[in-house]
């Protein structure tokens, strides 16, 4: 859904967005009060003053249906940080307290009727966030936690002050549709490595996980032989059991074999419930009439003399391959078996997956069209749609499926080619637009030509951030505006990425772009606003253990913290040295005695950072002894996969004495932080 633009306190511009020009040339640059907010919100506006400060007598009090829901994420989000109890209650608030109601009549101003609508009101009495939902109030705490310091996120007790700036923000998307496609039908992700993207694209405020299930290199979704029509002889177990063990191979991108492996139905249902927790919606596809090898290799009923590998004696299933070229395979689109298999496959997955939505590809089915013309590949679509449509749900198909015959509500993914079909869907079946234009939101493109993995017939040369940051929803097909598009989506294929490792790498930060394509106003938009806000965001991912490329586009914000510690008198620590303090630094790396920027356009690039000269810390342990250096360690330093990690901060230091001693790290650029050391 789309949402009117208001007028704003932090716009500084309302020129129209309808020109051609680059954004840089027509937006100037807004300056939102408070920085590290990714989505910009709709409105934000500094009270100035006295901040928040979350304690360990805070509470989170909710209020209203599903607040108490919400209320419980948001403590376990930030518990391990902050070592604070904050339990989720009901009742009276005090003025250390977080209050979290669910009210869709508390009036959301110019978002008024928006169901992701949000409010946020912090001062030095307590915070309020307000949502005209569920999602709504989900979204204002995702807000809040961008709101806190970097630290929040991290998975381990840190020592700082948590404020909340004093502010008030009203805010609702652009777009209900804001989505992140996984391809874990070439190479596989794990059930927890799919929840850690989960968590990370909440974060975010992305809305839906589109994931691609099948394709010729593997079958990822267990199908049962529960409910098989009559005469249906196929076995659908074997779809995970051939098809499951199998995937990508090493190709000239990726030395490596892509991961094996599929979902039961109970894994799929546990994915689907963790999702929605977090107001992600899951939109399962099998691509069809094409890649569908995977399918044809596990199930000889499939291989008839009208698909793309006609059954011999010698090799009654298609032979894996795990190629990474496309187009070649195809269902028969004459054989009644093939309608059969498609009913049985999507009624399950209909059953499986509460959305409206199923995605049935449709995409690249060249030999197909080749052997039966474009009106076989049209009649077979169609009649494919009537399959889905009548298990009461609306499909989603890439744009070579917009010529067959779309219902209303239906959704046109854009990626590449004409748009003259996709426009025709929209407009006169009234059909949505799914915007995904490969050049702006594929996120399997390589950032520069150095990046291990990743591919460039999409994009090549500059594919870091600002470039997914700058273009329109509006303008990827002439005509289609607002009221016509469902959304965006940026896709992430897998011919060269292997685990969740590579996978965040290749999403963040590019996803923040393309992501704030869909949920900020189009005037509100600017380049240099949002580098300077994704800034903020670059140790917050560190800090939440979320790889990403920390390249020198922006210069990356740091973050310090203190760290607790017991010790026995005389003791220095583990090999010497009393660990004080985490500092997050993208875009650096260390020798040990300073963090600086990394400027050798090696392997892995340069980094980016706001740091101006080599960082380095003292440590005074606060019992008279004087500040001594500090050194800084990680456990993973900065290559051509991975941002830079925490540093650790340690020193060299024993105490005489026992008791409790409050200690100091300053930084080189006038940051500190406070640490606690107990010592018996």
């Amino acid at each position: 859904m789309a949402v009117g633009v208001a007028t704003v306190l932090i716009a500084a511009s309302t020129t129209s967005s309808a020109t051609a020009q680059p954004r840089a040339e027509r937006l100037g640059e807004a300056e939102t009060p408070v920085p590290g907010l990714v989505p910009k919100p709709l409105q934000v506006s500094a009270k100035g003053g006295p901040d928040f400060v979350l304690t360990g007598q805070s509470r989170i009090v909710a209020r209203g249906t599903d607040a108490g829901e919400v209320g419980d994420l948001l403590a376990a989000e930030l518990r391990p940080a902050t070592g604070f109890g904050l339990p989720v209650v009901t009742g009276r608030p005090t003025s250390r307290d977080v209050v979290l109601t669910v009210d869709p009549e508390a009036g959301f101003d110019e978002v008024e009727g928006n169901p992701e609508a949000y409010r946020i009101s912090s001062t030095a009495k307590g915070v309020r966030v307000t949502g005209a939902s569920r999602h709504g109030l989900f979204n204002g705490t995702q807000t809040l936690r961008q709101l806190l310091p970097a630290f929040a996120a991290s998975p381990s007790r840190v020592s700082t002050t948590w404020t909340v700036p004093a502010v008030s923000i009203v805010d609702a998307p652009r777009f209900s549709y804001r989505g992140l496609m996984l391809d874990v039908a070439r190479s596989f992700l794990e059930v927890d490595e799919v929840q850690q993207v989960i968590d990370a694209a909440a974060a975010a405020k992305i809305s839906v996980l589109h994931l691609h299930l099948a394709d010729d290199q593997g079958w990822r979704i267990d199908i049962t032989n529960s409910g098989r029509a009559p005469g249906d002889d196929i076995d659908y177990t074997a779809l995970t059991r051939v098809s499951g063990a199998t995937a990508v191979l090493g190709n000239p991108y990726q030395s490596a074999d892509g991961h094996t492996g599929f979902y039961t139905q109970d894994d799929y249902r546990s994915l689907v419930r963790y999702a929605a927790e977090r107001e992600i919606e899951i939109i399962p596809e099998i691509d069809i009439p094409g890649h569908t090898n995977a399918a044809l290799a596990a199930i000889p009923q499939l291989n008839t003399a009208g698909s793309s590998h006609p059954a011999t004696e010698d090799e009654p299933v298609a032979p894996h391959n795990g190629t990474i070229d496309v187009g070649y395979s195809y269902l028969d689109p004459t054989s009644e078996v093939t309608y059969t298999f498609i009913e049985h496959v999507f009624s399950q997955l209909a059953a499986l997956t509460p959305s409206e939505f199923l995605h049935v590809g449709g995409d690249e089915s060249h030999a197909m069209t080749q052997r039966y013309g474009h009106e076989g590949y049209v009649a077979f679509v169609e009649r494919a749609l009537a399959i889905v449509h009548g298990l009461g749900k609306k499909t989603i198909g890439w744009n070579e499926y917009a010529e067959s015959g779309l219902s209303a509500g239906d959704g046109v993914q854009y990626w590449a080619g004409t748009t003259e079909h996709a426009k025709r869907a929209v407009i006169e079946d009234g059909a949505k637009l799914l915007v995904s234009p490969g050049n702006m939101s594929y996120l399997d493109m390589k950032y520069h030509p150095k990046t291990p993995i990743g591919l460039s017939w999409a994009c090549s040369g500059d594919c870091d951030v600002a470039h997914y940051y700058d273009w329109s929803p509006q303008e990827v097909i002439a005509g289609v505006g607002d009221e016509h598009i469902l959304g965006t989506e940026a896709p992430l294929w897998s011919e060269t990425i292997r685990g969740v490792d590579q996978a965040e790498f290749m999403i963040f930060p590019r996803i923040l772009a393309h992501g704030e394509a869909g949920w900020t106003a189009e005037s509100l938009r600017s380049p240099s606003d949002f580098a300077a806000r994704l800034a903020s965001v670059g140790p917050r991912l560190a800090a939440a253990g979320t790889n990403f490329y920390d390249g020198p586009q922006i210069a990356w914000s740091t973050a310090l913290a203190g760290t607790d510690a017991a010790l026995s008198v005389g003791s220095g620590g583990s090999g010497g040295s009393v660990s004080v303090g985490l500092l997050a630094a993208p875009g650096t790396k260390t020798d040990g005695t300073a963090v600086t920027v990394d400027e050798v356009d090696d392997a892995d690039s340069t980094g980016g950072s706001s740091l101006t000269a080599p960082l380095t810390a003292t440590v005074d342990f606060g019992d008279g002894s004087a500040p001594v250096p500090a050194r800084f360690t990680t456990s993973e330093p900065r290559d051509s996969l991975h941002a830079a990690g925490v540093y650790a901060v340690t020193a060299a230091h024993a105490y005489d004495s026992p008791g409790t001693y409050r200690g100091t790290i300053t930084a080189s650029d006038g940051s500190r932080a406070r640490f606690t050391i107990k010592v018996s």
